[in-house]
């Protein structure tokens, strides 16, 4: 095992501020260093609406944390800014695209002058499309008209952004008919021109190529997938350098360990990629598991590191680097093990650990006893991390946060 993954007997002290929520479970010290979990902030919660699946992205003075809502019938994209010390503003939403069907999963990635706000569109009433726009510092919603990112025939789903050397790449999973699912790509100009209208196909293959992410490791983006072309789901991973083109043509296999892996997030640190996903190669649950990708692509970890393996289900990783360390986020299936029978009577845990050079901190809570499945997200300033989450407390969906702060 490598020493900046060192198993989990090197912990942090955690200390844990009560919210609105009531308050989180505290863990015992293990080491001197410590991290802080700060109160509680609303992102988006109506009592008669879906305030679903927020992201966030930090511009150099705050974050722009974006969802999908329902407030106004078919889901849109709204956003607020969230200061460093908290302070929500927006309260109400600023909208990003009410577009005339439904708009799912964002994702903002800061650029240039802009954020930009990506997501799949129902707007063609025929398939799932790629539409985004640009949001600036001031909160300017720029582009009048949502920018077509990928759009035509054939369903396009879960897009991810990225900024490096001047571009955003926007990646997603996108339908070979009758035959599966690609990983396509397209490079977006700060101006919002699409540079690569036909797309750039970053993973192919036999079975389907799903859930891509994709980060900027200071060279070349770095893209990471679900593969199935050896009949079980493996991570697999391409670099395109910032001229669109495709560094790996045959993918870098980052894991195909026996059973299935799933649903990686790829963060940068000092020019490695750092891979998080769910495993399952042994008899038992998914647990959490992680490695690193050299500037070249070379896999350092090729066996993957064990982060996390309760006896619980692990699902939907999260990363963020800082100047220092990573932040990996999941959630875990709560101890409980309470029968469920809906999405809203699944009761998991949001869970997170960091990462250092020479060793991973014990896993603790930052939003225990939560209802439904949460699709955490994470961004940083370099030194602290905003995580944002959903749950289902009131019944209906709504978006949370916390600042996490290792203290140094």
């Amino acid at each position: 095992m490598p020493a900046w993954a060192a198993a989990l007997v090197a912990g942090m002290t955690v200390v844990l501020a009560s919210a609105c929520a009531g308050p989180l479970r505290s863990e015992l010290p293990t080491s001197a260093d410590r991290i802080v979990v700060g109160p509680e902030i609303v992102i988006a919660a109506r009592p008669n609406d879906e305030e679903e699946d927020p992201v966030p992205s930090w511009d150099g003075e705050r974050y722009l944390a974006v969802w999908q809502t329902t407030r106004s019938g078919p889901t849109d994209i709204y956003g607020v800014w969230v200061s460093p010390d908290g302070t929500v503003t927006e309260q109400t939403g600023l909208p990003i695209s009410n577009g005339p069907s439904d708009e799912l999963f964002p994702d903002v990635e800061w650029g240039g002058d802009s954020h930009l706000v990506v997501w799949q569109d129902l707007r063609s009433h025929r398939n799932w499309e790629i539409y985004g726009n640009r949001v600036t510092r001031a909160g300017v919603v720029r582009d009048r008209q949502d920018i077509a990112i990928g759009a035509g025939a054939g369903n396009r789903r879960h897009p991810r952004v990225a900024w490096g050397d001047g571009v955003f790449l926007v990646v997603w999973m996108g339908e070979r008919p009758g035959s599966g699912w690609d990983v396509v790509a397209t490079r977006v100009g700060p101006d919002g021109a699409v540079l690569d209208p036909g797309g750039i196909t970053v993973g192919t293959g036999p079975g389907d190529q799903t859930r891509p992410s994709v980060v900027w490791n200071g060279e070349a983006f770095v893209v990471v997938w679900m593969d199935g072309r050896n009949g079980e789901s493996d991570i697999a991973a391409a670099r395109v350098d910032p001229g669109g083109r495709l560094l790996d043509p045959e993918p870098i296999v980052v894991s195909r360990a026996p059973g299935e892996q799933s649903y990686p997030a790829v963060a940068s640190r000092h020019g490695e990629a750092a891979v998080v996903w769910v495993d399952r190669r042994g008899t038992g649950p998914f647990a959490l598991y992680g490695a690193r990708l050299a500037a070249d692509g070379r896999v350092l970890d090729p066996e993957g590191v064990p982060l996390s393996t309760t006896p619980r289900l692990h699902m939907f990783p999260a990363i963020a680097c800082g100047e220092r360390e990573c932040l990996v986020l999941w959630e875990e299936e709560h101890e409980s093990a309470a029968p469920m029978t809906r999405i809203t009577d699944v009761v998991r845990d949001v869970r997170a650990l960091a990462w250092e050079p020479s060793r991973a901190g014990r896993p603790f809570a930052v939003a225990p006893d939560a209802l439904g499945n949460h699709f955490t997200a994470v961004a940083t300033d370099g030194r602290r991390y905003l995580v944002v989450w959903k749950d289902y407390r009131s019944g209906l969906a709504g978006g949370f946060g916390r600042f996490v702060d290792p203290l140094r």
